[in-house]
C-alpha cells in the first residue's frame, strides 16, 4: 500500500470560507518555444496551460489543509481537491514560471488573515480516504473562463474515474 502524505497543517472553518476549486486547465496566452522560454503566438510555438477555477465557499465538515503541493479541501465524505485560498490571476510572461510561487504566497498570507479573523481553527487534520483529485489533467477549451461560478456537471465523478482506471497508483490494488 502505497504511504500517503499528512497534511503540514490543517484548518477548521468557524464559517464558510471562500474557495477557488481547480476543475481544470486551459491554454493561457503565454507561450513558450522548444526551448522553454516565452516566445510569440503561433507555430512552432505552444502555450502554457494555467488552471481553471470554481469559486465556492467551504461547507460543514470540510478542513482546509497544506499539503506539499499546495492547498486542498478535504471534505466531510473524505474527498481532497486542490485549491486556491485567493482570487486567481491569468498567467503573465513576466511571472509565468514564478506564478505557482505567487499563489503558494498569496495563500499563505491569507491564511494568517483567516486565522487572525478567526474564520479558520488550526488543528490536526484527518486523513482523506481518496487521493487527491487531479481535475488539472482534465484539459479545458481555449478561451474558458479562468474562474466560473458554477460546478461543472460531473465533476465529483472525475476523481471517481481516475481511481477507478489505476487503482495501483492509489494504493488501492
Amino acid at each position: 500500500m502505497a504511504a500517503q502524505q499528512k497534511a503540514i497543517r490543517a484548518f477548521e472553518t468557524a464559517k464558510p470560507v471562500e474557495i477557488y476549486r481547480v476543475i481544470g486547465r486551459r491554454p493561457s496566452d503565454v507561450w513558450v518555444d522548444a526551448a522553454h522560454k516565452i516566445a510569440e503566438p503561433g507555430a512552432p510555438n505552444q502555450p502554457l496551460k494555467e488552471l481553471v477555477y470554481w469559486h465556492t465557499t467551504t461547507k460543514d465538515g470540510d478542513e482546509i489543509q497544506e499539503r506539499v503541493g499546495g492547498m486542498f479541501v478535504v471534505t466531510a465524505d473524505g474527498g481532497c481537491h486542490p485549491i486556491a485560498l485567493c482570487p486567481p490571476e491569468p498567467l503573465q510572461a513576466a511571472t509565468a514560471f514564478l506564478h505557482a510561487q505567487g499563489v503558494r504566497l498569496r495563500d499563505a498570507a491569507k491564511v494568517v488573515e483567516l486565522l487572525a479573523q478567526g474564520d479558520i481553527v488550526e488543528i490536526v487534520g484527518r486523513r482523506p480516504t481518496a487521493p487527491a483529485s487531479r481535475p488539472g489533467d482534465r484539459l479545458l477549451p481555449e478561451g474558458h473562463a479562468l474562474v466560473v461560478e458554477e460546478a461543472p456537471a460531473g465533476m465529483d465523478q472525475w476523481a471517481a474515474a481516475q481511481r477507478a482506471t489505476n487503482p495501483r497508483r492509489f494504493g488501492r490494488a
